[in-house]
C-alpha cells in the first residue's frame, strides 16, 4: 500500500478511508492498526474508497472479508467505493461484489446513508 487517507464528513455515520496502490500481504499488515483506530473512533460504518487501488491479492481480499464480518457483528457495514481494473475483476470473480455494498463515489455513499 502506498498510502491511505481518512476523509470523513461529520454529518454521516460513515467513516471514509481512501486506499492507494496495492493491497497485498505487506500492506494488509500495515493497514490493520489504522483501520481498527478509525472504527474505534468513528463506529462500525466504514466505506473504503478503492478507486486508486490498482492491485489486490488474496491477503487483501481476506482482510476486507474479515473486516466486513467484524463490522456487521457490531451492527455496521463495509462499503467499497469505485473499484476498477484488477481490483474489480477479483471482486467479481470471487462474487464479493454481491457481499459488499459497492458505490461509484463518496457522494453516492453519503447520499445512500442520508436516505435511510
Amino acid at each position: 500500500m502506498e498510502t491511505w487517507t481518512v476523509n470523513t464528513p461529520d454529518h454521516t455515520r460513515w467513516a471514509v478511508m481512501g486506499l492507494r496502490g496495492e493491497l497485498d500481504l505487506h500492506a494488509a499488515g500495515e493497514l490493520r492498526e489504522p483501520l481498527l483506530e478509525l472504527v474505534t473512533a468513528r463506529g462500525p460504518w466504514l466505506a473504503l474508497d478503492v478507486s486508486e487501488l490498482y492491485f489486490i491479492d488474496t491477503t487483501g481480499v481476506g482482510l476486507l472479508v474479515r473486516l466486513m464480518h467484524n463490522l456487521r457483528e457490531k451492527q455496521g457495514d463495509l462499503a467499497l467505493i469505485g473499484p476498477r481494473g484488477q481490483v474489480l475483476r477479483i471482486l467479481r470473480w470471487t462474487n464479493l461484489t454481491r457481499l459488499f455494498p459497492v458505490f461509484d463515489s463518496v457522494a453516492d455513499v453519503l447520499a445512500d446513508a442520508s436516505a435511510r
